[in-house]
């Protein structure tokens, strides 16, 4: 880094020359003082390695631009009263944990904003003391000296040391084909700012607000900080073009820093917004990615669940079957295989309704005896009920129920399989009993049982998936009968006192059967 020391001098210098225009008694006072940007960013960025250049190149910005206008003694001493006041404030700016020189916040900005601020200040009081002291200035000029190098050296900062703050962090943006219409709009604002007869009281210098809004909205701050750049340039240019531009210095100078202002926080804001988008875009995926793997949680889960039923039947049955064989009842032995080939059977249709509501597929609806369906449920539940008394109820006007069996007959037995886990915990004997009704429209399967009843609080969740009483429960069951219901086009409701629970199961009644919905597979 030390080769590019002498090119920051070099480009201070240059600077420093090329923005000695209309000064104030040919001092250092001028409507723009880019170099104090440049060796602020420096600073900021080197950090105290840096001091040397920014205490030296003043100097020789003082002797080499402005010669023999002052002593050479106040050359020496004002230039390193410039480069002090610009490396106390980098090295306190660069040392503070809230900045950060990528401008990555309107915080980060704002303190820059104010870095800038407290340097240009420090360097206009110590350079008006010291021509003061040297005679130079009368006391009466000071407020007029100071106000001027204050803006001045203020308006360089605040376009030139973010605008090398993001070159540097490579954040500045690239050219591209739309900068051809937003530099045509500031030509055309600059046009009428100085073409105009109005232009010498700046009446017109609002319409540069609309190509740093344009840079801004679609480049953030670093569209800011470039179009202050090209502004600033402009701004020259015109000036040096129109000697009689700058009639009214301080106003020329309170508009520059009002749009250098109002171009970095507006573009800051915009780089905040779009970083709040970027978060919620990526905690939205983050979040489908969670749901995504909660619902194959569920669906593990749920096949777990279901699986279970059948493979502890098929258990049974095997040690049945081997009971039988042992003591030569072929009969039945035969009797048990083949309630273990029906268990096996159901097994696979489990799999296959559970791949269907995966897939979101259709039901498979069929016309099945009301009494069959609930029998099937029973002997599912046969080794449960124990001394659970179990009643059935079929209404006379209900003879067949249009549904998937395998699904009903799913939801129905998780039902059952809860109420009778109810009942256990009384440890007393109890009684379920289910019973059927239609209204011509749907099937109301209601299953009531004489157990102490769900908590009001649990009840206010409603039925809601992996939430469960039961010290080994999963939480899924109600939930894979609610998912039956809705499919069937009904609803699940839940009532619960100290008497008991009731569970309302509804499907609706379509008429129509698998045949006439076509093959789902």
């Amino acid at each position: 880094m030390a080769i590019a020391w002498p090119l920051w001098i070099a480009a201070y210098v240059a600077l420093d020359y090329v923005s000695f225009i209309d000064s104030y008694r040919g001092l250092a006072i001028t409507p723009w003082n880019p170099s104090a940007g440049l060796a602020v960013a420096l600073v900021m960025l080197r950090g105290l390695p840096s001091a040397p250049v920014v205490l030296v190149a003043p100097v020789l910005a003082g002797i080499l631009v402005r010669g023999g206008m002052v002593p050479a003694s106040v050359h020496l001493v004002e230039g390193v009263l410039f480069g002090g006041s610009y490396l106390v404030v980098g090295l306190l700016a660069r040392r503070s944990v809230a900045f950060d020189s990528r401008l990555l916040t309107p915080r980060h900005t704002l303190l820059l904003m104010a870095a800038a601020f407290g340097a240009s200040a420090m360097a206009a009081f110590s350079y008006d003391a010291v021509l003061i002291l040297a005679g130079i200035l009368q006391p009466a000029e000071i407020p007029d000296a100071f106000l001027r190098f204050f803006v001045g050296d203020l308006i360089g900062m605040l376009i030139v040391t973010p605008a090398l703050l993001l070159l540097w962090h490579r954040r500045m943006p690239a050219p591209g084909w739309e900068m051809i219409p937003q530099v045509a709009t500031m030509v055309l604002a600059f046009g009428a700012i100085f073409a105009l007869p109005h232009a010498r009281e700046f009446q017109l210098f609002y319409l540069l607000f609309v190509p740093l809004l344009w840079f801004s909205f679609r480049g953030g701050v670093a569209g800011a900080a470039a179009a202050l750049c090209l502004i600033q340039v402009g701004l020259v240019v015109a000036v040096s073009l129109r000697q009689d531009a700058l009639a009214d210095l301080v106003s020329f100078q309170m508009l520059m820093v009002s749009l250098a202002a109002t171009g970095l926080v507006f573009g800051s804001l915009i780089d905040q917004q779009r970083a709040a988008s970027l978060r919620l875009r990526q905690q939205q995926v983050a979040l489908g990615r969670a749901l995504r793997l909660r619902s194959m949680g569920e669906i593990a889960t749920s096949i777990a669940h279901q699986i279970n039923q059948p493979i502890t039947s098929i258990r049974t049955y095997a040690g049945i079957a081997r009971e039988a064989l042992q003591a030569g009842k072929v009969d039945d032995a035969v009797a048990t295989v083949v309630r273990i080939r029906s268990e096996c059977d159901r097994a696979s249709a489990i799999i296959r309704a559970t791949r269907d509501v995966v897939r979101q597929e259709a039901v498979r609806p069929q016309p099945v005896r009301a009494e069959e369906l609930l029998e099937n449920v029973r002997e599912l539940l046969v080794d449960r009920l124990g001394s659970v008394q179990f009643v059935v109820g079929v209404a006379p006007d209900v003879r067949t129920v249009v549904c998937d069996p395998v699904q009903v007959e799913q939801a129905l037995y998780n039902i059952l399989d809860n109420a009778i886990d109810a009942i256990e915990t009384t440890g007393s004997p109890g009684t379920v009993s289910i019973d059927v009704a239609s209204d011509g429209q749907s099937v109301e399967f209601t299953v009531t049982d004489s157990g102490p009843g769900f908590a009001p609080e649990m009840l206010d969740y409603g039925v809601t998936p992996l939430v469960t009483t039961k010290a080994k429960g999963t939480g899924i069951g109600l939930s894979i009968a609610r998912s039956v219901a809705e499919v069937h086009g009904g609803s699940l409701s839940i009532a619960s006192d100290a008497g008991g629970t009731t569970v309302k199961l509804r499907i609706a009644q379509t008429g129509t059967t698998a045949d006439e919905h076509g093959s789902t597979g």
